[in-house]
């Protein structure tokens, strides 16, 4: 009885505790409390957006300014990076606007059981590219050795098709 009773308690007070800890979080959608303005009767108010810089009238630009990314168009391919004793994995990007549109990976001479695992990360990892557009993806459980060469190759890549 005295067992039941500890328990009992013990989770009501770990519910409380976490009910508490999510009531005393900001809502995704409310806004930053830093940007928030007070009047001078203490409301707050909602602080101006940041101004953009505009060009000037009558202002031209003949150069066009590089994509944000600083990547240029095109296809490029990474140097082929050894997956420790395994297999030399291989990636190539393709870029366009700046951005990173395809990712393709190769497992090149790898066999039996190292192939498999390749093979069976290659889709993963090509989407967390897509995905991060960088080489700071996740590692895939099971290849830690392909993803390390997958991430220097795909690196390699990027490093060949900055500005």
């Amino acid at each position: 009885m005295r067992r039941s009773a500890l328990a009992l308690i013990g989770t009501v007070a770990g519910t409380a505790l976490m009910v508490g800890a999510k009531v005393g979080t900001h809502p995704a959608n409310a806004p930053d409390p830093a940007a928030l303005d007070t009047t001078p009767s203490g409301e707050p108010t909602s602080a101006p957006p940041p101004s953009s810089a505009a060009p000037k009238a009558g202002a031209t630009s003949t150069k066009p300014s590089p994509p944000a990314s600083g990547l240029k168009n095109g296809t490029f391919a990474g140097a082929g990076a050894a997956a420790e004793s395994y297999e030399t994995v291989t990636v190539s990007i393709t870029v366009a606007g700046g951005k990173i549109t395809a990712v393709n990976g190769s497992c090149g001479k790898a066999s039996g059981q190292s192939r498999t695992i390749c093979q069976g990360a290659l889709p993963k990892l090509q989407q967390e590219a897509l995905t991060a557009q960088n080489a700071k993806i996740a590692t895939v459980s099971g290849a830690t050795a392909t993803c390390a060469a997958y991430r220097t190759s795909l690196q390699a890549a990027l490093d060949r098709a900055k500005v």
